[in-house]
């Protein structure tokens, strides 16, 4: 063979070479960490985010405004190890053939480094597999269903809510332990978030001597009307009404039964449809007040710490015009969450930000009260309170109760019932004007 032969065949051969090692390289470092993970430039971290900005539950869009907020008050700092974050977040409307468009248009054209507080169990769950697959970090999921977090999944970190099977078991133990209800209905959304917290809800009951389920309704969570639910329920003469759904039906299905005059029963609200001030807009104020649910971290006017502090200064003068409690602050807690496992986090690859988690034992630099995560635990949150709203602010009226993902007990303070007897002991002092302070 001629030397300008061999020169040619070495040479296409390197060219072989030199393309294996390159494109295909490449892509496998975006997911296996060899190199710095898609969305990391010399001075940028890209965050991809999904929620319905419009619809029925546009009001989630503040989630994305509380992880924006987050963004700009880390970027005033000077960005996590010298890169700023930039959010890119797309309308899906709370329609899961949207979500499912949406997510490959983050990981495959914008190629962002995580996904961050997506809405909703229905959405998350058409777009779970796609995400499994790509091997992208998914972190605080807006969803407390128990498919994203057990068994523990490799790139799924943590839900920015309670779970849904804990939450519904413990709503439901309220109702019968210090409500003392023994007759009740239950009202749910008709999709992969309502139903199961109604199915666990009705399992939860069955533990309980002398407690029936009366009546169960569901609906949709963009039905307009829901005067016939409100009317079984009325029927039904329940001792108390566990409601799971989120803020918009939930507001009219309270609203409903007071239109009707049925207003005697406690009605408990899951957290994802209760923890928002515009409830008491939705709903009106009087129909609101009363209401039962719980909550992961306080209300703004509820907490005068530094963390909270720092969150109304910065989300008042980003938003100006949305309210600062609520969905805003889910946002920005599990916004928090994401930037310490990336200052936790050696090298910005996939596998090593992904280890990065294992690190927190009850982190409290947070919103929330304490996040925790391990090989065998992805939950992240694993404790709430309960909450009434009170007078236009929705008020915390027990003391943490917390669930162990391993066993699923539910480990509540002994005087945790006992809270409530006191506020109302309280709000009599105020009536006679002892208030019992100085």
């Amino acid at each position: 063979m001629s030397a300008l032969c061999m020169g040619a065949l070495l040479g296409a051969l390197l060219s072989a070479c030199g393309s294996d090692g390159g494109d295909a390289d490449q892509s496998a470092s975006a997911k296996q960490g060899d190199d710095l993970a898609q969305g990391v430039t010399q001075d940028q971290i890209l965050i991809g985010h999904l929620g319905p900005q419009t619809g029925p539950v546009a009001i989630y869009d503040q989630v994305r405004e509380g992880i924006e907020s987050y963004f700009n008050y880390v970027n005033e700092q000077g960005g996590v190890k010298g890169h700023k974050l930039k959010l890119i977040a797309y309308d899906d409307q709370y329609q899961p053939s949207k979500t499912v468009k949406l997510a490959r248009r983050l990981v495959e054209e914008d190629k962002v480094f995580a996904i961050l507080g997506d809405i909703g169990t229905p959405t998350n769950t058409a777009i779970k597999d796609y995400l499994v697959d790509s091997g992208i970090p998914v972190v605080m999921l807006s969803s407390g269903s128990s498919q994203f977090v057990n068994p523990p999944i490799k790139n799924f970190m943590g839900s920015s809510i309670i779970n849904y099977e804990f939450e519904a078991k413990l709503l439901a133990d309220y109702a019968v332990n210090t409500l003392g209800a023994k007759k009740i209905a239950i009202a749910y959304q008709n999709d992969d978030y309502g139903t199961p917290l109604g199915e666990a809800a009705k399992e939860a009951l069955k533990g309980f001597d002398g407690v029936e389920v009366v009546q169960e309704v569901n609906f949709q969570a963009g039905d307009a009307d829901l005067s016939s639910q409100a009317q079984r329920l009325k029927r039904a003469n329940p001792d108390a009404i566990l409601d799971f759904a989120v803020p918009a039906p939930a507001a009219k299905l309270k609203k409903a039964l007071f239109d009707i005059g049925f207003t005697k029963p406690p009605f408990i609200v899951s957290s994802v449809g209760a923890n928002e001030k515009k409830l008491f807009d939705l709903a009106g104020k009087e129909v609101w007040n009363g209401t039962y649910s719980s909550a992961v971290y306080p209300m703004p006017e509820e907490s005068d710490s530094d963390v909270m502090k720092v969150f109304v200064k910065q989300f008042s003068g980003d938003f100006p015009q949305s309210p600062l409690a609520g969905s805003a602050q889910v946002g920005w807690a599990a916004a928090q969450v994401l930037v310490e496992a990336l200052k936790r986090t050696d090298k910005l690859t996939w596998d090593d930000f992904l280890a990065s988690f294992n690190s927190f034992d009850n982190w409290d630099g947070s919103m929330y009260s304490g996040v925790t995560f391990s090989k065998d635990n992805h939950y992240g949150l694993t404790s709430l309170f309960i909450t009434q709203a009170k007078d236009g602010k929705i008020v915390p009226i027990s003391d943490p109760i917390s669930f162990d993902p391993a066993t699923g007990e539910i480990n509540a303070p002994e005087q945790g019932g006992d809270k409530m007897g006191d506020d109302k002991a309280s709000e009599d002092k105020e009536k006679s004007g002892d208030s019992g302070s100085n």
